[in-house]
């Protein structure tokens, strides 16, 4: 038998095993819904950790930037927080060999090539993401990038501050500017 025809032999009309490929799915759609599941698991729980964070971290009721950039901080320096985002993405890449297994034709691909590829493509979309976060922020706030990074006036946004109305100047007692009923006003 040629080094050809042990690639191609067939059992009784199926493919045979082939040593180093992976069988075919029979639950395609399983597999896919599983691997989805698990990768909004892995997205997920890093997230809700880190909203947690700032939602304790928040003062006047209101999350911004700010706070959140302080409980990602902090999460990075905790021991919990370390091993929860390097928990969420563990179960990020499994899931993205769940979801490339009815596809995946080698072992090798399936097990190496695609939880690098899930890795640095959840990296590349972050990275991402804070690109957009950054010029929707500039955008709102008219180009104004003073609060970001520690490097500004350290106020507020650029709004405007509500001035208290004035209080009318009180006429000195015994004028006729008084009305009657009050103490020192003359009556007509």
């Amino acid at each position: 038998m040629t080094a050809g025809a042990a690639k191609t032999e067939l059992n009784n009309g199926t493919l045979s095993h082939i040593p180093g490929h992976i069988p075919p799915t029979a639950h395609r759609g399983w597999w896919i819904f599983a691997g989805l599941v698990l990768q909004l698991a892995g997205v997920g729980g890093p997230a809700a950790y880190v909203w947690t964070k700032a939602k304790h971290q928040d003062v006047g009721g209101l999350i911004t930037v700010a706070t959140v950039k302080l409980a990602w901080h902090q999460s990075l320096h905790a021991k919990a927080g370390i091993a929860i985002l390097v928990g969420g993405a563990a179960v990020f890449a499994i899931g993205s060999i769940a979801l490339a297994r009815p596809f995946a034709k080698h072992w090798l691909t399936l097990f190496v090539g695609v939880p690098i590829a899930a890795l640095c493509g959840a990296l590349v979309l972050g990275a991402a993401a804070l690109v957009i976060a950054l010029l929707v922020f500039l955008f709102l706030g008219g180009g104004d990038i003073g609060g970001f990074g520690g490097g500004g006036s350290g106020g507020s946004s650029g709004g405007k501050r509500k001035s208290q109305p004035e209080t009318p100047p009180q006429a000195p007692a015994g004028s006729y500017d008084q009305p009657a009923d009050q103490p020192g006003g003359f009556s007509a």
